[in-house]
């Protein structure tokens, strides 16, 4: 059993002082007294960063993704290994830092994992809010559906600032409500972050460069629906990227349906978008396809002809790359969560 933990109870105290004594053993990898004053500067922590999983892969891969970020966001890690359905009792508790090199400078982050089993693991917000640092933003990311039930979802999402997930794993479509619920409760507002939305980045920055030209905006007057094919798996990236166009377009008045289609043959992920106007010069149709090689393609078609698009190849986005965008974000994103009301409500 870990010295941090004694007869099935974590001590807190325990934690921070084996924290320290980890820190106090690294000194002699500063030179001097200047080395060691910028290095105590540098390992200051700017964020409390909570990470629920569920599984020992899980934590491996985790723990992949969290030390390539721990150089630029030093945190104060908390490692979650939550499994309140497994019947033997088990509450263990160990800590370990890591050093990496930024801009000259030594810098270290800190982990604390926990490890429970049965009923403690649905309490452990109980023991994750005395190790957190004050006055520092609290950030939960749950890598894989959160149970947004439960009563260990509750207390960390109430514990925190920012909720990060992947709407594209393991979500269902009444999650994006339950989504939105956290983002607009009452009280203990929290942000949410989506790796799926910041995957879509590139998607409608394209949209909106179509309506760039006077002329095109102008006939999103007459929008009359809007199109998207998706590959097999989910449809949560689809209906984000459906919802936001309509969403832009319900705030200036213009109601448009929608509809998701799913061809199996195709690679996971949006693969086709189109809006279609009308007006009177004619039907319009503004598309985006997504090409091999990672490129996606735009296509215009108005009054019945095709004219000139153009091809951007969009480099595909690593784990650590999307958590390390969602921890610099601030606030609420207006548009994230307008977008996943229209899509939430369906069509």
């Amino acid at each position: 059993m870990s010295e941090l933990t004694s007869a099935g109870v974590v001590d807190i105290y325990a934690i921070e002082e084996k924290l320290a004594r980890i820190r106090w053993k690294m000194r002699h990898q500063w030179e001097d007294e200047a080395a060691e004053h910028a290095a105590a500067e540098a390992r200051a922590n700017v964020l409390n960063l909570i990470t629920v999983v569920e599984s020992d892969h899980d934590v491996e891969s985790v723990s992949r993704i969290l030390d390539g970020l721990s150089v630029h966001h030093p945190s104060r890690t908390l490692l979650l290994l939550a499994q309140p359905d497994r019947s033997a009792f088990k509450l263990e508790a160990d800590v370990s830092t890591s050093t990496g090199e930024e801009a000259g400078r030594p810098v270290v982050s800190e982990r604390v994992f926990l490890h429970a089993h049965g009923q403690v693991a649905r309490h452990l917000a109980s023991m994750v809010a005395p190790l957190l640092i004050p006055d520092l933003p609290v950030m939960l990311w749950w890598p894989k559906r959160p149970h947004f039930g439960s009563e260990l979802f509750r207390e960390l999402a109430d514990l925190s600032d920012r909720l990060v997930v992947d709407t594209e794993d393991g979500f269902e479509d009444r999650d994006l409500t339950h989504l939105l619920e956290v983002a607009r409760r009452r009280h203990a507002r929290c942000a949410i972050g989506d790796f799926t939305w910041a995957r879509l980045m590139p998607w409608r920055h394209l949209t909106a460069q179509h309506f760039d030209v006077a002329a095109n905006r102008a006939r999103l007057s007459y929008a009359q629906g809007i199109s998207v094919l998706c590959g097999e798996g989910r449809l949560t990236q689809g209906r984000l990227l459906a919802g936001w166009v309509r969403s832009r377009l319900r705030a200036v008045g213009i109601d448009v349906p929608y509809e998701i289609r799913q061809d199996d043959a195709v690679e996971p992920g949006v693969c086709r978008f189109m809006l279609y106007t009308g007006g009177p010069e004619g039907a319009a149709r503004f598309s985006i396809a997504r090409l091999r090689g990672g490129r996606l393609a735009t296509e215009m078609r108005v009054g019945g002809e095709e004219q000139a698009g153009r091809t951007v190849r969009v480099e595909p986005r690593k784990a650590e790359d999307l958590l390390a965008i969602e921890l610099t974000l601030p606030g609420h994103d207006v548009l994230y969560e307008e977008a996943l009301a229209c899509a939430a409500e369906g069509n």
